[in-house]
This record gives structure tokens, sequence and C-alpha cells, in this order.
């Protein structure tokens, strides 16, 4: 049984911890949202945009959170592919508005995005912030009825911390075992393809983030073994479950060896995914996300949004060859039974 003064201290330096980074990657927010002040987001845009911000709903156990909806003008019965995002923060800082202007300008290019949120660590644990995104991920798909949409293009991007919860609540769609040890159900909402940028997908590796956040990220479900087994995103469980995944990461991203790992082992292990490095330094941690007005950003963009299309694309034509198959297959039944039925 925990000791009660160990539980405190526990907290008090889970609290001391957060704090810290709070500070850090907290000014480097601000600069960025200062830099993108003087700055016109949608010039570029192909389509003008209608912003729904702060949707207010309930996670399943009944405790407020927001989403952000922004959606492109277009003509009327123009079906529209969809774009969820996730942000990043480390689990400990941050929320949907830290993605904004990346949402709108994913809309002007003719998505209609969804921003969610999740409870921050230490006050929830990475369960039971998989258990936020999987809530909001499943009001994103009860309001889809309220739009014209291309349910073959269906795609989940997040970013750093993000990212993380995206791999699991997209593998959680396909796996009961991983529900079962997460605790939680997974979200209704299936996806054609991941966006995953600078992502932080280890959180026990013996590294800073580790040793240091690691106590944030489960907190009591750090002692639980059935739960800590899957807490390696190499999982095998993981791996086999994950659909088509695009990367984006750089040389001045300070995790971009999390990308790198992560890409060859779902590369070796035959899924299907796509790797965006860019080398200059100066492109920091979520360059994408947090700056995209600039040039690579845009790039990046683009080239994610044509991989997106071309997965899709070949999904339609599997499905599509699968129902002829299917289809002949049947025909040959039936005048098989016909010729047997005249002998």
């Amino acid at each position: 049984m925990q000791n009660v003064n160990d539980g405190c201290l526990g907290t008090l330096r889970r609290e001391l911890f957060r704090s810290i980074i709070e500070k850090m990657q907290g000014k480097q927010m601000e600069q960025v949202v200062d830099a993108a002040k003087d700055i016109d987001i949608t010039k570029d845009a192909k389509y003008e945009i209608e912003e729904m911000l702060n949707n207010p709903y309930m996670n399943r156990g009944e405790i407020p959170l927001a989403m952000d909806i922004f959606k492109p003008i277009v003509p009327d019965k123009t079906e529209l592919p969809v774009i969820v995002t996730i942000h990043g923060g480390g689990l400990v800082i941050g929320d949907r508005t830290m993605s904004r202007n990346f949402a709108r300008v994913l809309a002007g290019k003719g998505y209609l995005v969804f921003s969610v949120e999740y409870r921050l660590a230490p006050r929830a644990n990475s369960a039971q912030q998989l258990d936020d995104v999987c809530a909001g991920l499943d009001l994103v798909g009860r309001r889809l009825v309220d739009f014209d949409v291309d349910f073959g293009r269906m795609y989940l991007v997040a970013e750093s911390a993000g990212a993380y919860l995206a791999i699991y609540v997209a593998a959680m769609k396909e796996s009961k075992k991983l529900q079962d040890a997460i605790g939680y159900e997974a979200s209704k909402m299936r996806f054609t393809a991941l966006g995953l940028i600078s992502g932080m997908f280890y959180t026990n590796k013996p590294d800073p983030i580790g040793f240091l956040l690691s106590e944030q990220f489960f907190g009591d479900k750090a002692t639980d073994k059935k739960f800590l087994k899957y807490m390696d995103p190499e999982h095998k469980e993981i791996v086999d479950n994950m659909p088509p995944a695009f990367f984006i990461t750089s040389r001045g991203d300070f995790l971009n060896n999390y990308t790198l790992m992560y890409h060859d082992k779902l590369k070796k292990s035959g899924k299907k995914t796509k790797l965006i490095y860019y080398g200059e330094k100066k492109l920091g941690h979520a360059f994408v996300t947090m700056q995209p007005w600039k040039k690579q950003s845009k790039d990046a963009m683009d080239k994610m949004l044509d991989w997106f299309e071309l997965v899709s694309k070949e999904r339609e034509e599997k499905l599509e060859k699968a129902t002829v198959k299917k289809n002949s297959n049947a025909a040959k039944a039936a005048k098989d039974k016909e010729g047997g039925q005249l002998k």
C-alpha cells in the first residue's frame, strides 16, 4: 500500500515538473503567437473559412471540454474531406487553440477541420487523456451529419504529444486487447490515414522525457503492469493495428529521433508510411503546426495532403476490386447452382 507521504511528495513533484514545462514551452508558444499577429494566415487560401470556435461538450465522465470547427465555404452539396487535429504540449500544457492557425490553413485548402482537446497531466493520466480524445472523436462523428462529407477521406493529424495520443486511439479502434489494458472503449471513428508531426511517441525511454515526465503521464497507472505493457508504441498490438501514417520532422526538432525510430519500426513491419525530413536547423519542434505560414510548413502540408488523397484513392480502388470479385464469385456460384438443378 502506498505511503500517504510518498503520495503527497509524488503529487508535489509532478506539479513542480509541470510548472517547469509550462514556463519553458509556454514562452515558446507566446513567441509564436506574437509572431503570427502580423501575418495573414489565410491570404493564399483557396476557400474562405467559417469558424465555429469553443463548442462545449462533455467527455464520458461528464467533464467539460471544448472543440473548434473550421469549415471551408464551398458550393452546396460539395462533399468535404475531414481532418481531426490533436494538439501537443507534452501532455502537460496547451489546448486546441495552439493549432488554430494550422487548422485555418487546412480549411482554406478545402478540408473540414475539427480540433479536439483533452485534460492535462498530472490532473489526468494518459489513459484518461486517451478517453478524452476518444470522446472528442465520437462527438466529431455525431457532428458529421451536419455537413456534407466524404467518408472515404477521413484523416487524423496530430503534433508532438498529440501524435502519441493519435497512434493509440487509432490502434484502439482495431484492438480489444488495447482497450482492455487502457481501461476505456475506443472511439467509433475510423481514419483512412494519420499525419504525425514531430511526434512524442515514446514516454518511458531512459531519456529526459522518460525520467522526468513518465510519472506525469502515467499517474496512478504507473504500477499497472497490464497497462505499461502497451506503453511501448513498438508493441505488436499497436503496430499491427496502425493505419497508413505520414511523418514530418526536421533537423531542429529536438524529438526528431523519435520520428525516425518510429517510422523505421512501422516501415520494417510492412506498414504503409511516408517520411518527410527537413534539414534546416532553424525549423524547430512542430514547426508545421506552430508556424504554418512558413514556406517549408506549406510544403509539408501539401505533401501530406497529397499523400492522404493517394491513400484514399488506393483504398477506394481496392474496395472496388473486392466488390467486383465478390459479385463475380456470387454470379458464378448462382450459375453453378442453376446448372446443378438442371441435371
